[in-house]
């Protein structure tokens, strides 16, 4: 999954409480950290591959600087510690909290200590952006169809391997959530409400550190999740469910994995998005979460058409209603030709898919837009 950018974050607040922050990791310390050698091993593929790839597939204009920039966190920061990477904030692991910077912060906390304790508790919990959380999580819960899809939404949250730099905790017990985990959390309810049973088989583009797969493998053992991304992302997704739930469940792009052909996956995996097209279908679901808009028109047709070849039932695509903004220089982050959620909704369309939902506010706040589609 990809947000807009954040700014840096607050520093750590002691306490916790529902609708608060939970859990506060400080980012790993400022010195070099080297990759185990299976996940250098797994970079070094797939940005060889990358670079012989149809250039279809390479980084479009918005992530040819993400690229570069994440894989000297992942160097120089370590695996143990991305989602507190400063790069993660804008490319890939968003947050709830308002964008101060930590003198700000304490300036605010000070002034407001200074009228009541009590004052500072409720600006800090504003400026931590709890009442977002517990909006999000509160609207899924509301909006989730368990007689369509049995499911426990308290049970399960969000991992701190990855040091999340704070989770909230909502519901009083020791399970904590995070901003990424509750966009999925939200796309999920928005699809409960159009299936007939529970589904088994989720393919997603751009899946981010992999939190869908950590979404629906915790609570389904028989759940089948593959995610498609471009490097280093893949890497980082590939460590982090391979460490939730061991390789015995979640397939990696290593040696047993062949440079051609079709990719057999009888479990759920991880895979280069240059690959989608030898994956062996039928998925029950379809899954893009702003990564759309973020390619340019013809990429993101090229994907529609292989994931409609895929025998896919159910589409869910979370993504702007008004599309990326478009770069102004060679140099400068966007897009060339922005992709709406409504060109999303019509390429499907044209494959035959029927348009079940369109959810804007008060489900999604912000400028993206939650749609469901079906193949009729």
């Amino acid at each position: 999954m990809r947000r807009q950018p954040t700014p840096e974050p607050p520093r750590r607040d002691r306490g916790s409480r529902p609708g608060r922050p939970s859990e506060r990791v400080r980012p790993a310390a400022e010195e070099a950290a080297s990759l185990a050698p299976r996940w250098e091993l797994l970079t070094q593929r797939t940005l060889t591959e990358l670079r012989g790839c149809d250039p279809v597939f390479r980084p479009t204009n918005f992530w040819g600087p993400g690229v570069e920039k994440l894989l000297e966190e992942m160097r120089t920061r370590g695996l143990e510690s991305f989602k507190s990477w400063p790069e993660a904030l804008f490319w890939f692991y968003p947050v709830y909290e308002l964008g101060l910077r930590r003198r700000q912060r304490k300036q605010l906390l000070d002034l407001a200590e200074s009228f009541s304790p009590s004052l500072r508790r409720q600006l800090r919990t504003r400026l931590d952006g709890a009442p977002a959380a517990q909006r999000d999580f509160d609207a899924a819960r509301l909006m989730w169809d368990r007689d369509r899809w049995p499911a426990d939404l308290e049970a399960h949250g969000e991992s701190t391997v990855g040091r999340p730099r704070h989770l909230f905790r909502l519901t009083g017990s020791e399970v904590a959530w995070g901003r990424p985990y509750l966009n999925y959390l939200l796309c999920m309810a928005a699809l409960s409400r159009h299936v007939r049973t529970a589904p088994k088989s989720f393919l997603e583009l751009g899946g981010g550190f992999g939190v869908l797969g950590e979404l629906v493998m915790a609570r389904d053992p028989e759940a089948r999740y593959v995610n498609c991304d471009i490097p280093p992302l893949l890497t980082v997704a590939s460590y982090y469910l391979t460490t939730l739930f061991g390789d015995e469940r979640v397939l990696t792009y290593d040696e047993q994995v062949s440079s051609r052909g079709q990719i057999e996956v009888p479990r759920s995996a991880c895979l280069p998005n240059w690959r989608i097209g030898d994956l062996e279908g039928p998925f029950d679901v379809f899954v893009n979460a702003f990564s759309f808009q973020e390619m340019e028109p013809e990429v993101v047709q090229r994907y529609v058409d292989t994931v409609v070849g895929l025998g896919v039932s159910h589409v869910v695509s979370l993504n702007s209603r008004k599309g990326k903004r478009v770069a102004k220089g060679e140099h400068d982050i966007g897009v060339l030709d922005p992709v709406t959620s409504s060109r999303i909704v019509a390429m499907f369309e044209a494959h035959g898919y029927r348009l079940r939902g369109a959810y804007n506010s008060p489900l999604v706040a912000g400028a993206g837009e939650l749609v469901v589609l079906s193949r009729i």
